[in-house]
């Protein structure tokens, strides 16, 4: 496999795992926030989305600095970690304390 084959699907394997990751911290957030009790009644959008959620922001957080050329990979690589990190520890935190 090339290097441009590569990094194109490191790219649009990271860009589908973000999308994922960034909908369920919509849904855990919709479910967690909501004050109407026939939003998620089971509970199963704030289960699932936060396992989901969690492998999904892993596997972003891994896959797109791949996209990127090499002398740019560990910058890529530490706003990924951080913007993960940050927004999924924010969130749950929020969730937390509500």
């Amino acid at each position: 496999m090339s290097a441009g084959v590569a990094r194109a699907v490191a790219a649009m394997l990271g860009a589908t795992s973000a999308l994922l990751w960034l909908m369920c911290m919509y849904i855990v957030a919709r479910s967690g926030f909501s004050t109407d009790p026939a939003a998620d009644p089971q509970g199963y959008a704030l289960m699932f989305g936060t396992v989901v959620g969690v492998i999904a922001g892993l596997l972003f957080a891994v896959a797109l600095p791949a996209a990127f050329p090499v002398a740019r990979r560990r910058q890529v690589s530490r706003i990924c970690l951080l913007l993960f990190l940050g927004a999924t520890v924010a969130l749950y935190l929020a969730l937390a304390l509500s």
